[in-house]
């Protein structure tokens, strides 16, 4: 049976796959193959004689050498805090594009601490020796330390800088000497763990922003998004590096399980050689690093955090109406409902088609009436027609992206001939944003609270140009597109989040959701993996993805529940739902070809399975909540990979179908066959570790890979002994109506009998958490029969309301892969037999509840 189930989604993944015909691999791209193809080369030395290093900066200087007679260069690196260090490369006088806006700010420098000058090489020291930074003169190389050891080595032998009349190539090596295994390289439909793709592997990971239909699985194709960060990881150290660089490129990696030394090699088409060294040295430092760099997002308001129901398309304002009327009238919980560009005016954007959407304004009123959000498709191409006002503006204030000879681009996408918006241009991003206007959007109000930026890698209607603009089409400043396509969707979801905050004043948090984006995207935007397909495997695709993103920033990340393409089983349906009320955005697409899949539509026990998996998401939402509001602080994901919190434990490295939901929540997506009634989960941490079932009473120990059964209603799902789990079990419609509900503990203590958690309280709309530290940040400490409630931050007049604690005892102990068992005791009053719901938690800093 499993052969046979494995089988046919084999055959159904090879019936759709991409145009390799249209998107090339690196053999097709002349720059990738004479890279590849190149021989290591001492080609560049240092001149000893231009070392430029003090203790009184952060900054070394050199030129570079050629041994060959080429260009020399110019060698900048740069001490920085947080671990990490810079270094840049280019001609001397160069003359190359230098990416604006991605970092979140310019970084912060700290000064060498110590600087030795040899007749071989210089080593700079910062953060009081701890990190180093040693530059070998001939051959080239540069060895970068943390403790002592050294973590990432620049190759100088694969150093390549070119330049000629259209493209500027450069390539470098790296090594990560502790590394066994290489993950990052967002965005790409493959496992967690890279793949090695040099001699005998596979092509090279592809960084060419793209839409790609049907793009396939354990491929390193180019797909919607870049995000050139690598990290090196291992049991004794972790490191990365980060290529601020928006052009087209291609990286080869080579992983070596067994004794470290993993390995990558960049070829990028043009702009600057710029990376960033992170030397972490665990998992939890170097994302940390990485994010300090490119910045974290903002808190989501509230209701983003639930569940969303689209469809290309709701045809229709009834059938829009219609939608959200079943929903309610079959107890779904809905947060908001998504419009496909059929709701334009002949894909005019900012516009409603008057014959399906007449009026707008009755649908948001509807909308409101039950407490939903509206969010509406606005893409960046923009229909050529004199009379469209937002063509008309552009027009004439130059804001298009032109072609070479310097006329304004057109080119086919879905409204037919269309002009893209030159989001590299301040002025653009201003124009552009000021369209989300009440005014300039007819027909729009405050329940339309979000927007949904696709098409935007950006997709043009021709093959011959892999479906994007032209190479050689200019931006401002005459800006060639090579240089920047990478940045594009980025730019234009930054267009887009500045003119929501526009819009409403600055009183309400931006919620965008984008196809395209490139590191740093985190600060204006979530984003989606695209047009997946109705398979199983393209479920754990969506688990393996977002975990990528979000060791990468990209935190809001989510997929088309039941998939994009094709029609899923009721069974598929059932375990997307499930899978997907664990991953941070939760929401349900599809295309315009496949049946009706809207929840009520199914058999009622399918019905039955999904109407859990959503009431899961929303019990949860107080601990969906509180981890976005820890990213803020520290940049910390929020779903996360097994090797990230268990770095030592080297079963782990390739495990990518389960998440840790913060620290605390241990989910297996099931989504390895039809029928499933068993599955292999990893059980993390060691024996003291435990983990108990939310929805039986199985417990296990932290040991390894064990075989569990699984239920057809849920995806085994664990808490972490030790850890408190936040709660909201009341169901209600939506998250609106959930505000003022009380909270339940979930809890097993530690061996010492402790246990600890974390909420987070504020609005759920404004920047007040952030601009009048209006919120409430409580830590929540067990011991024993004693709950302390500790206000860490914040200055918020919130009130904790808790009317349950649900403890659950161990009462025998897992042991030899066999399954313990718990015992749960329900409170809910003091040791003085007050209510705990009618305690004030929170209206003081510090609280001690005694239960006993």
């Amino acid at each position: 049976m499993l052969i046979k189930s494995l089988l046919i989604i084999v055959l159904a993944t090879l019936a759709f796959s991409a145009d390799h015909g249209t998107f090339k691999d690196c053999a097709r791209v002349d720059f990738c193959t004479n890279l590849r193809t190149r021989t290591p080369s001492d080609d560049y030395s240092v001149d000893s004689g231009s070392v430029s290093a003090s203790t009184d900066s952060n900054t070394l200087t050199a030129t570079l050498k050629s041994n060959n007679g080429g260009s020399d260069l110019t060698l900048t690196l740069s001490g920085l805090q947080q671990n990490t260090f810079r270094v840049k490369i280019a001609e001397v006088d160069s003359t190359r594009y230098e990416l604006q806006d991605v970092l979140d700010g310019e970084p912060e420098g700290l000064n060498f601490d110590d600087v030795q000058i040899g007749d071989d090489s210089v080593t700079v020291t910062t953060a009081s020796g701890s990190n180093s930074a040693t530059v070998t003169f001939s051959p080239f190389n540069i060895e970068f330390g943390k403790d002592g050891a050294t973590e990432v080595v620049f190759n100088g032998d694969r150093l390549t800088v070119a330049n000629n009349d259209v493209t500027a190539p450069f390539s470098f090596g790296i090594t990560f000497p502790e590394g066994l295994q290489l993950y990052g390289i967002h965005e790409h439909c493959d496992s967690l763990a890279l793949q090695n793709t040099g001699p005998g592997g596979t092509d090279p990971y592809r960084f060419k922003n793209s839409d790609v239909a049907f793009y396939e699985l354990n491929s390193p194709m180019a797909l919607y998004g870049a995000v050139p960060v690598l990290y090196g990881h291992g049991p004794t150290a972790t490191a990365g590096v980060f290529l601020h660089n928006a052009a087209e490129q291609w990286i080869e990696t080579t992983s070596n399980n067994e004794d470290g030394g993993s390995q990558a090699y960049f070829m990028a088409e043009i702009g600057t050689l710029d990376v960033f060294v992170l030397l972490g040295p665990n998992p939890i430092e170097v994302v940390r690093q990485y994010t300090k760099l490119t910045g974290t997002a903002h808190l989501p308001q509230l209701w983003t955090l639930g569940y969303h129901q689209s469809r290309y398309s709701y045809e229709t304002q009834d059938d829009a109406k219609d939608v959200v009327s079943n929903f309610d009238s079959n107890n779904f919980q809905l947060d908001a409902l998504w419009l496909d560009i059929d709701y334009t005016d002949a894909y005019k954007y900012f516009t409603w088609n008057p014959s399906t959407y007449s009026d707008p304004v009755g649908l948001q009123d509807t909308l409101a009436s039950t407490n939903k959000k509206l969010v509406t498709i606005i893409d960046p191409h923009i229909k050529v027609e004199a009379g469209y006002s937002v063509y008309d503006g552009a027009l004439a204030n130059d804001l298009f992206v032109k072609n070479a000879d310097g006329s304004v681009f057109e080119g086919p996408c879905w409204p037919g001939t269309s002009s893209y918006m030159d989001f590299l241009n301040p002025a653009a991003r201003e124009y552009y944003g000021s369209m989300y206007s009440y005014d300039n959007f007819p027909g729009s109000t405050p329940t339309l609270a979000g927007t949904w930026n696709d098409m935007n890698e950006p997709s043009v209607f021709d093959n011959s140009l892999e479906m994007t603009l032209p190479a050689d089409g200019l931006h401002i400043g005459n800006v060639r597109h090579r240089e920047i396509h990478n940045i594009y969707g980025f730019l234009h979801t930054m267009a887009t989040h500045q003119g929501l905050l526009a819009r409403d004043n600055g009183e309400r948090r931006p919620f965008v959701l984008t196809r395209s984006h490139f590191a740093g995207s985190q600060r204006y935007t979530a984003f989606w993996t695209g047009d997946n397909q109705a398979d199983w495997t393209y479920l754990h695709a969506a688990v393996q993805e977002c975990l990528n993103a979000n060791i990468l920033g990209l935190v809001f990340c989510g997929a088309d529940v039941g998939g994009f393409f094709n029609n899923p089983t009721n069974e598929l349906m059932e375990r997307w739902y499930q899978a997907g009320a664990w991953l941070p955005f939760y929401r349900a697409h599809s295309n315009k070809d496949t049946n009706r899949r809207e929840p009520y539509l199914l058999p009622e026990d399918s019905q039955a399975i999904i109407r859990e998996a959503i009431q899961t998401r929303y019990k949860h939402l107080p601990v969906w909540y509180t981890l976005f509001y820890e990213h803020t602080r520290t940049g910390d994901p929020i779903i996360r990979p097994l090797f990230y919190q268990y770095p030592e434990e080297t079963d782990a490295y390739h495990v990518d179908g389960q998440i840790l939901v913060g620290t605390d929540i241990l989910v297996r997506a099931v989504y390895d066959y039809s029928g499933a009634t068993d599955l292999d989960v990893y059980f993390p941490g060691g024996e003291n570790e435990v983990w108990i079932s939310s929805t039986s009473d199985d417990v296990r120990a932290g040991t390894g890979q064990i075989n569990v059964p699984v239920a057809r209603e849920n995806s085994p799902t664990y808490y972490r002994r030790g850890a408190v789990i936040v709660r909201k079990d009341t169901v209600r419609p939506n998250t609106v109506e959930m505000t003022d509900d009380s909270h339940t503990l979930y809890y097993t203590v530690n061996e010492d009998n402790t246990a600890h958690g974390t909420v987070y309280l504020d609005d759920g709309v404004s920047f007040k958490y952030r601009d009048d530290s209006d919120f409430k940040y409580i830590s929540i400490d067990v011991d024993g029969d004693n709950v302390s409630f500790t206000t860490i931050d914040g200055n918020g007049d919130y009130e904790f309301v808790v009317d349950k604690i649900v403890r659950r005892d161990i009462a025998n102990f897992p042991k030899g892969g066999k399954s313990g068992s718990y015992k749960e005791t329900v409170i809910t009053r003091d040791a003085n037999g007050d209510l705990l719901k009618n305690i004030k938690i929170g209206s003081t800093k510090n609280l001690i509840v005694k239960l006993k």
